[in-house]
């Protein structure tokens, strides 16, 4: 790599650093979507997993719990007091939040893109608004995108090996641990399966036969642990995987919904210039819903803190709860504020263009070359589709089952950043080809990463003032 790409990919990864941490630091421990502390409080007083109706975040897996609760454990034994335990698993999460960056861009590394298109592609994920919204709360989301990329890292390097042992053995620990973690992250399993599949017709008779003891190994230990997990939820609670709402619908049934329920087949960002915020009218777009999320505080958690009109975000509060209706004037934010939103989300369209241009590049290159790319090559880049399609199927089901904006996320899109990061990476190294675009995506991603540095600095300056 050019001495001015490394530069810059270091630049990168100080600011994102820079961000995540300074917003953590910020940031209230209980200003989050839901009370993951419950779970590790019960953990460290009694010494077992909840049962999963105890609280709210009970019914999640407990691998982000279990963890926390043991260094809560070794920060008391230390000598931190309780206030600060909170703030300290806060700050774990964080790490976990920067270390996915390092990942992310390990996997870039593996696939022969051009400088321009891997550092510009690792800067975007570097900026992007939800993944450092994330990395300052306290939850188990981002150990679930760190485990998740370390799977699909180490099946990578599976593949390249010719699945040896050890890289075998590090692949079932991970997918393991990754599955326990959040419902999300069961997308490993598919994705091992149908590597493993493809891997064993490109073998010969007799290696065909050695290397598929091996992944019916691999695949023992997270399997067998599932099916055990999974049988002991229908014994105690009858369902597979049990969900907070069966028992806690009250919390959900009263959330405002727009007519006609949700729509899979629209995409109205523009619908957001005036007002980037949830509100009537739009919250029936799912794919509205998740790209603006992704680029900006939609479902507000820290636009509360940069608005001093604290009787308005109570009213707004309670109308997403369902406890009131909308309040009519609009004293949300500030005419900058708005305008900094809008425009992350609308410039947000150009890398989702760039990332849908680079699957159409990847295969149209790949069926004209069908016979020339390495059988590695392929089944490697197969890893992503199936990512985002396993997320994506997920994702949709959710919403199906209960269908309000709660379950409409972009944070659970955030399993898919590795596929995110391959695609768009191969867009930019089709665009960079012409001069004219290579000048202009420059510009663009130049203008989009100072707007969320600027949103997040101004966040904080804010958060800041009050602590």
């Amino acid at each position: 790599m050019k001495t001015k790409y490394k530069i810059l990919a270091l630049t990168f990864f100080i600011l994102a650093i820079l961000l995540r941490v300074m917003l953590c630091h910020l940031n209230p421990p209980s200003n989050a979507f839901d009370n993951h502390f419950e779970p590790i409080s019960l953990i460290m007083w009694f010494g077992k997993i909840p049962d999963k109706f105890d609280c709210w975040e009970c019914v999640q897996p407990p691998v982000f719990y279990v963890i926390s609760a043991k260094i809560s454990n070794l920060a008391l034994h230390m000598g931190v007091d309780d206030a600060n335990i909170r703030k300290l698993i806060q700050y774990t999460c964080c790490f976990y939040g920067i270390l996915t960056l390092v990942i992310i861009y390990l996997i870039l590394s593996k696939f022969g893109l051009s400088d321009f298109s891997k550092v510009w592609t690792f800067g975007l994920i570097c900026f992007l608004p939800r993944h450092i919204y994330m990395s300052a709360m306290l939850s188990n989301d981002t150990l679930s995108y760190l485990l998740v990329a370390i799977c699909i890292y180490l099946l990578i390097i599976a593949i390249e090996q010719e699945f040896s042992i050890r890289s075998l053995i590090m692949l079932s620990l991970f997918t393991t641990i990754s599955i326990f973690t959040k419902y999300n992250s069961l997308v490993v399993i598919p994705l091992v399966v149908t590597v493993f599949m493809l891997a064993l017709r490109q073998l010969s008779a007799v290696d065909r036969k050695k290397k598929a003891i091996f992944f019916c190994l691999t695949l023992l230990v997270p399997l067998a642990i599932l099916g055990s997990y999974m049988a002991g939820n229908v014994k105690n609670y009858g369902s597979v995987f049990p969900g907070n709402y069966e028992v806690f619908s009250y919390v959900t049934d009263k959330q405002p919904r727009d007519p006609g329920g949700i729509s899979f087949f629209t995409f109205k960002p523009w619908q957001s210039l005036e007002t980037p915020i949830l509100a009537p009218g739009k919250l029936n777009s799912f794919w509205t819903l998740i790209h603006n999320g992704m680029w900006f505080d939609t479902e507000p958690k820290f636009l509360y803190f940069i608005n001093p009109d604290k009787t308005w975000w109570d009213s707004y509060y309670g109308w997403l709860k369902g406890d009131n209706n909308y309040p009519k004037i609009n004293h949300s934010m500030s005419k900058l504020t708005a305008l900094v939103g809008s425009s992350l989300i609308m410039l947000g369209i150009f890398p989702l263009f760039i990332f849908t241009f680079g699957i159409y590049y990847y295969y149209s290159r790949l069926f004209i070359k069908v016979g020339e790319i390495d059988w590695k090559e392929k089944t490697k880049m197969l890893i992503f589709p199936l990512l985002i399609i396993c997320n994506t199927v997920g994702i949709i089901a959710i919403t199906l089952r209960l269908p309000v904006f709660s379950t409409v996320k972009a944070s659970y899109f955030l399993i898919s950043m590795p596929a995110f990061a391959i695609f768009h990476g191969q867009g930019l190294m089709a665009g960079e080809k012409q001069h004219l675009l290579k000048r202009a995506i420059i510009i663009i991603y130049g203008i989009l990463f100072a707007l969320g540095f600027l949103h997040i600095v101004h966040i904080c300056s804010f958060l800041y003032r009050i602590s």
